[in-house]
């Protein structure tokens, strides 16, 4: 589908945090939420795998721990910067242009991985701007993602394993290698914010202003990861390593190139960092299932007139695509019944990634992508993911191959080297596909990237489909020698010229045309040869001194020269390679198809460091060019000597055609010594591979035969325990077997019943148990049947009471095996459960009698629980009754409602000791009900704050109406005795004086309030006998009548008040008696004698 020119133009330069988590990673989620600061310019997405079935609260769980908006997302939602979006049940999502989008997952697609869906369409969205982001769960999802991420520039974070409750996505995450950063989740946000904080991220600076002045910088980094690792990447292209530099220099927080070096040469951990971040490669089974498609259908049908196919897969990476050939193959052979030998080398300059497709074991997460059908036929499952089976893992040799210095595999009929050529330069490109060119066969195949191309070798292929890059040779082609000879040999390119940028002259012409044309001016048609004598270029036209015969080529300079030019250029290089000579000379006078001419063949040695070369030019009637060195030898032949010359040429031609034979033989031995030296070769990798499997599957073993030894060790100490259980344990089992036969019972059921240890074996229904088990077999029978557990009270004679349980027994696979019968004493506990309902009664009694209830309130919820009492005083049901101890508090007495509230604060705030009030609360029929109400604090929090408060009310209105009715009585009275003429008091039962009326105070000289505080016998006034004498108390008539219970009449004393004044006083007096008779004090009319 073509972009609109919006799309084509959108950027976007914000960065999108992709979140993945599963089981486990709630709290993962709010430690890292909890940490990360509301304003960072970036947007999290957050995927889980959600249950289809249930709402997700993860939203208001969130809300919790940050003040970041949170949103669900919704298709083509704008993602804005600091905003969090979830992702919805039973969804997929995705992102592109800065939008969410919705996908309804398939139900029938045997594993959804969300995680990996989105990560992949951020990276290809956001680019170096994505950061995935791996917390807890279980599974691989993910993994894939980070692979994609990586590629992207982009950067990964993952939680570390000690900290992840479920580190199955974590681990599989690290296990690629590519994680920049390993934290717990509370750690994350700070880094998080530091490495969008470098320049390089946040500014969206670039290197490539830097490189033009640290070139040398950058190419002592490339030499120190080939010192370290073997691999020259100077032959990538500088955007490549630009762009992971970048990433390095943000990740470590460094602002330069001469910093990241510095840090570089100390830290071999940040070396094979780099390397393996330079070495990425994203790959997965059956990418573009179009293009495989493609070669089933037009490339593998010519194969079936071969014997054998051999196909290599040049940078295999962590083998995925090859294990995918491969299973294409073994289909389409299965499909048209064929029986070839199929023979596939897989090689990477990444000796990690090549262990790693060696092994051929993947997560869940690789293989997801697998159409059942196949996985099920090639896969073996493991725990934690899918085992390659060994049928297609032998049709393929892993090696680890460099295909710039490494000799290149022959005879091949398919090279597959997709997404290669991307990362390297044109100019490798277009010697690496020569290499490749010669490699195939004749009717091979090439199988690249959907974004590359032939380039100059384009001449060379032809198209089998245009569309995903698949090219056959053809099989005439004769392109430039210079341009088409492989190069097996590379070096460091100088620091000076290192990355050169394209370098042209001032006309537009590349320097390397103009060495060409200065070639062409100034030297005669020549060629150079290595020390092999193969042709590795030529200069001007060659035409007339080599010619190419028809049928295979071949590089050698002397299977394409005339044979009257053989002879002399073999005597020239004769002279160079083994008199070390730098320059000598041949000249010839008119040979056979070169009639009146005179030529000279003149050869220079070039040396360099790694190999010597020869130049060999041809001169036609003149001098030569090179004069270093005078001309060794000049051989003239005259016209006279004609015959003897052509005599000699016979001789010669018959020498050479011996000679040619020869050469033919020993070339045809050394092709077959070839092929069988390739054989052997390929056999050795097998070899190694399977010594490889075998020392794994050794390892494997090993490791199997220890766990056994130590689950055999578990099971030895647990079989003790139970032992020892059963013999030492206080409850009686009795195992029953699915036919109800006795299978084991502890050594306490031969005291409670008449079973014995020789009874295991027999049904338990032909065995007598004794008394109080009767019904025993009609329970087992029941629970058979139902499979729903029993429980029995029972009292066995003479040995107290027993629960019995009846469960069935179930094993690990939930399947019936059989019944346990437990018997657990419950004498003791039923005798304290006895006097706890006792004690319980009689508190339920005390209460109904005192006309209490209890309360129990929770403070934190203001729920309180309460009996139904509570209810019930007050004219409610139980359930009518509110539970909120506001709603409560709303009942009481709108007079009393300030000052309870004010006591309850004071006692909850530790201002006073303790809480009792007494208040009016309202009854149901409107009527207020007079509650006196005390509790104590039971339950406090960790930081001493009051949690739960417990008391008991108790209705006392009765009293208070009688308290009220006695004081309106007494009041009564009061008013009575204040209103006769004669004095009058109120004596208590114990002596004290509560009430004097008017003419008492005239009487006595003293206010009533001052009567009031003394007693009877009070020794402030004196009580004389009629005689003078002073009264005993016993002799008062307030004692008389308390002892007699009878009224007083006439009783006469003198009373002696202050100032010595002496008063004569008639006293009759009433006994104050209660309803049962007890006294309660007395009244008392006093009279002077005048008043008499």
């Amino acid at each position: 589908m073509k972009k609109t020119k919006a799309e084509a133009s959108f950027t976007s330069h914000l960065i999108v945090v992709g979140i993945g988590a599963s089981a486990g990673g709630l709290e993962a989620l709010q430690d890292f939420f909890k940490n990360m600061p509301v304003k960072t310019g970036m947007a999290f997405v957050v995927i889980q795998h959600l249950s289809p079935d249930y709402k997700s609260l993860m939203d208001e769980l969130l809300a919790r721990e940050t003040s970041i908006p949170i949103q669900i997302a919704e298709d083509g939602m704008d993602v804005l910067p600091d905003h969090i979006y979830l992702i919805p049940p039973r969804k997929n999502l995705s992102i592109f242009h800065d939008k969410l989008f919705l996908e309804t997952q398939d139900p029938k697609k045997r594993l959804n991985l969300p995680v990996d869906i989105f990560f992949r369409s951020l990276a290809m969205d956001k680019g170096k701007n994505a950061i995935g982001v791996i917390l807890s769960g279980t599974g691989s999802d993910g993994t894939l993602g980070t692979r994609a991420i990586k590629e992207a520039g982009g950067m990964i974070m993952v939680q570390d394993e000690e900290s992840a409750k479920f580190d199955g996505m974590p681990r599989s995450s690290i296990a690629t290698g590519l994680v920049d950063y390993i934290l717990p989740p509370a750690k994350m946000p700070e880094a998080l914010v530091n490495y969008i904080k470098h320049p390089l991220v946040r500014e969206k600076m670039t290197l490539e202003g830097e490189l033009n002045e640290n070139l040398d910088t950058l190419t002592k980094i490339i030499l120190i990861l080939r010192n370290y690792g073997g691999i020259d990447f100077s032959f990538y292209k500088d955007t490549t390593i630009l762009r992971r530099l970048e990433r390095r220099l943000s990740i470590n927080r460094y602002q330069t190139l001469e910093e990241y070096l510095e840090f570089l040469k100390d830290s071999d951990k940040e070396k094979e960092t780099l390397q393996r971040e330079l070495l990425i490669g994203v790959t997965r089974f059956f990418r573009d299932v179009e293009a495989f498609d493609s070669l089933r259908t037009k490339v593998f049908p010519t194969w079936k007139g071969k014997s054998s196919i051999r196909i290599w897969s040049a940078g295999c990476s962590t083998g995925e695509e090859v294990y995918s050939l491969a299973i294409l193959l073994c289909e389409f052979l299965e499909q048209q019944n064929l029986s070839l030998d199929i023979k596939i080398f897989a090689t990477d300059v990444d000796r990690n990634s090549i262990e790693y497709a060696g092994k051929g074991f993947y997560p869940d997460s690789v293989v997801a992508d697998l159409e059942p059908m196949l996985l099920t036929k090639y896969f073996i499952r493991k725990e934690n993911g899918y085992q390659i089976n060994d049928s297609i893992r032998k049709m393929i040799v892993f090696a680890t191959h460099n295909l710039l210095k490494d000799s290149p595999f022959s005879r091949i009929d398919l090279i597959v080297c997709r997404n290669l050529f991307i990362y390297i330069r044109p100019e490798i490109q277009t010697k690496l596909l020569s290499m490749f060119y010669y490699s195939l066969n004749t009717d091979g195949y090439l199988f690249l990237g959907n974004s590359e191309t032939l380039g100059e070798m384009s001449e060379a292929f032809e198209f089998v489909d245009t569309k995903w890059k698949i090219y056959r040779v053809k099989a005439n082609f004769k392109g430039q020698f210079g341009k088409i000879v492989p190069l097996l040999k590379s070096g460091l390119i100088e620091p000076h010229n290192s990355f050169p940028t394209k370098v042209i002259a001032e006309d537009g012409i590349k320097i390397e045309k103009l060495l060409d044309r200065a070639l062409s001016q100034f030297l005669p048609p020549s060629v150079i040869i290595d020390q092999s004598d193969n042709i590795i270029h030529t200069i001007n036209d060659v035409a007339p001194y080599i010619r190419i015969h028809p049928g295979r080529f071949s590089q050698n300079l002397f299977d394409n020269l005339p044979p009257e030019l053989s002879l002399f250029v073999s005597s020239l290089l004769r002279k160079i390679k083994r008199g070390g000579e730098t320059i000598s000379n041949e000249t010839v006078f008119d040979i056979k198809g070169y009639e009146n001419k005179q030529i000279v063949l003149q050869g220079k040695k070039i040396e360099t460091e790694r190999s010597d070369y020869y130049i060999i030019s041809f001169f036609e009637n003149a001098a030569p060019v090179f004069v270093e060195q005078p001309i060794q030898e000049k051989v003239t032949h005259q016209i006279d000597y004609r015959d003897r010359v052509e005599e000699l040429e016979k001789e010669l031609q018959f020498t050479k055609e011996s000679l040619q034979a020869t050469v033919e033989e020993l070339e045809t031995s050394n092709e077959e010594l070839q092929s069988s030296n390739e054989e052997l070769i390929a056999s050795n990798e097998e070899l190694q591979s399977t010594n490889e499997e075998l020392q794994s599957v050794n390892e494997e073993l090993y490791t199997v035969n220890t766990e056994y030894q130590v689950k055999i060790e578990e099971l030895t100490r647990l079989n003790n325990d139970i032992n020892n259980l059963l013999k030492n344990t206080e409850i009686g089992a009795i195992y029953l077997d699915r036919n109800l036969c006795i299978r084991k019972i502890t050594p306490i059921i031969s005291t409670l019943t008449p079973l014995m240890s020789s009874d295991i074996g027999r049904p338990i229904y032909h065995l007598s148990l004794g008394s109080g088990l009767e019904n025993l077999y009609q329970d087992i029978q029941t629970v058979v049947d139902t499979l729903q557990p029993i429980d029995r009270e029972i009292v066995l004679e003479n040995k107290g009471c027993y629960l019995i349980r009846i469960r069935p027994y179930r094993t690990d696979y939930n399947s019936i095996d059989g019944v346990l019968i437990i018997f657990i004493d419950i004498s003791d506990l039923k005798k304290q459960h006895e006097l706890a309902e006792t004690l319980s009664r009689r508190l339920e009694n005390a209460l109904a009698i005192g006309n209490m209830a209890w309360w129990d309130w929770d403070i934190e919820t203001g729920v309180v629980e309460y009996d139904e009492r509570k209810a019930t005083m007050l004219g409610y049901r139980k359930e009518e009754f509110p539970k909120d101890v506001y709603a409560i508090c709303s009942y009481i007495h709108p007079d009393d409602y300030d000052a309870t509230m004010e006591a309850m604060r004071n006692y909850l705030e530790g201002k006073s000791p303790e809480w009792n009030m007494v208040y009016r609360i309202r009854r149901k029929d409107g009527s207020y009900a007079w509650y006196y109400d005390r509790g104590l604090i039971i339950e406090r929090t960790g930081e001493g704050k009051p949690k739960r408060l417990m008391g008991t009310v108790i209705d006392f209105s009765r009293i208070r109406d009688l308290e009220i009715e006695l004081t309106q009585r007494q009041e009564l009275l009061e008013t009575i005795l204040d209103k006769i003429p004669v004095a009058a008091t109120m004596v208590s039962s114990d002596g004290s004086i509560t009430y004097a009326n008017e003419k008492a105070e005239e009487l006595l000289g003293i206010t009533k309030e001052e009567i009031m505080h003394r007693t009877y016998d009070d020794s402030r006034w004196r009580s004389l006998d009629l005689e003078g004498r002073p009264l005993e108390p016993a002799d008062m008539p307030f004692s008389l009548i308390k002892q007699s219970g009878k009224p007083l009449q006439g009783f006469k004393h003198y009373i002696e008040l202050p100032g010595n004044q002496k008063k004569l006083l008639h006293i009759d007096g009433t006994p104050i008696l209660a309803a049962n008779g007890s006294f309660e004090g007395a009244i008392f009319v006093i009279r002077t004698e005048e008043e008499r």
